[in-house]
């Protein structure tokens, strides 16, 4: 059971970056843009490294107080961000009978002797070595589910970076609620959730 382990938890999380380069958005705004549409739309090669020839949505698997793990100064880097402090939360549940699983980590040349079919290529993350100098990204737990990824009628919840963030949020909700596909049942502000996030203004 989930509340035995602390390590572990029955949500997931998609957290949302800036693409201001490709389309003027900040993270916020893209995480209005996902409810709004009320889905998360999928990467591919060029901006998640999936493999083969099917996109993909993402998601890690980590207990919501350690986020300020992932959100740390390299992954947080404004000019290159990997991650922001805003996403959704969806229970595993949902997330399965969508679809959605652990992804495989393995090494290129395991890959090449396993045989996966291209069709599941999507699923594999590279794993090379353990150690300083691994190639990894086992500490995120990654799932993933294969193409668009319909949210659930009321999301658990969305994150945000912090109270203000949070208030702002629920008045461009309360504004026009029916603009958006999806309402979330609340709003959590990450610096609250985490303790802080010292990598960031």
């Amino acid at each position: 059971p989930f509340f035995e382990r602390p390590d572990l938890s029955p949500f997931l999380v998609h957290l949302t970056k800036n693409t201001e380069k490709d389309d003027g958005f900040t993270a916020f705004k893209n995480l209005v843009s996902i409810l709004t549409k009320g889905e998360i739309w999928s990467s591919g090669k060029k901006r998640g490294f999936i493999k083969g020839p099917h996109e993909a949505t993402c998601f890690m698997d980590v207990p919501l107080t350690c986020l300020k793990h992932i959100l740390n100064k390299s992954n947080t880097d404004p000019d290159f961000p990997r991650y922001e402090p805003y996403g959704v939360v969806v229970s595993k549940g949902y997330a399965y009978s969508k679809g959605a699983r652990p992804v495989l980590y393995l090494s290129d040349s395991e890959l090449n002797d396993m045989g996966i079919p291209q069709d599941h290529l999507w699923r594999v993350v590279r794993f090379e070595g353990v150690g300083q100098n691994c190639i990894g990204w086992l500490h995120e737990r990654e799932w993933r589910a294969r193409g668009d990824f319909c949210l659930p009628d009321e999301p658990l919840a969305v994150l945000v970076k912090n109270s203000n963030d949070a208030k702002k949020l629920d008045s461009i909700l309360h504004r026009n609620p029916g603009k958006f596909a999806r309402l979330p049942k609340s709003i959590i502000p990450l610096t609250i959730l985490c303790q802080g996030l010292p990598y960031m203004v």
